[in-house]
């Protein structure tokens, strides 16, 4: 029983890692547009934003990449011991794919990228990777300790 709370935990752990750095790409995305049209902004301006854009998106944004890293990290469980080689990187990669598979369903759910981060490719890749981090995260706390 004791093996359950500790994956509980590592996918709380994961997901808000995940949704707090898609969050920071999506805000360092979203003021590098707004510098390439010309507009200054403080430093002291972007901080707040940052943090600000976490809080909003804490809820909204950590919900789906819960639900989205749950079915990720359930396929790489399934297909880990399969793995071969490969075995190490599937909670990583399922986090990277599950993240990605996300943004995607919400682009095509809403007709364009409600996340305004993720509209460039490299807004895009950069938060489908924040995935991989929480996949990481996820694979070094659910570990059997011996």
């Amino acid at each position: 029983m004791k093996i359950w709370w500790r994956r509980i935990l590592a996918l709380l752990a994961a997901a808000l890692l995940t949704t707090a750095l898609a969050s920071l790409a999506h805000s360092l995305f979203v003021q590098a547009g707004l510098k390439a049209l010309g507009v200054e902004i403080p430093l002291l301006a972007r901080v707040t934003t940052i943090l600000r854009d976490f809080i909003g998106l804490l809820l909204p944004l950590g919900g789906v990449t819960l639900v989205a890293l749950t079915v990720g990290f359930s396929i790489a469980a399934f297909l880990k011991p399969r793995a071969g080689l490969l075995a190490p990187f599937a909670y990583p990669l399922a986090g990277w794919a599950a993240m990605a598979l996300a943004l995607l369903l919400m682009q095509l759910a809403y007709g364009f990228s409600p996340l305004a981060g993720a509209r460039t490719a490299a807004g895009f890749l950069s938060m489908s990777l924040s995935g991989l981090a929480g996949g990481l995260l996820f694979a070094w706390m659910a570990r059997r300790r011996v």
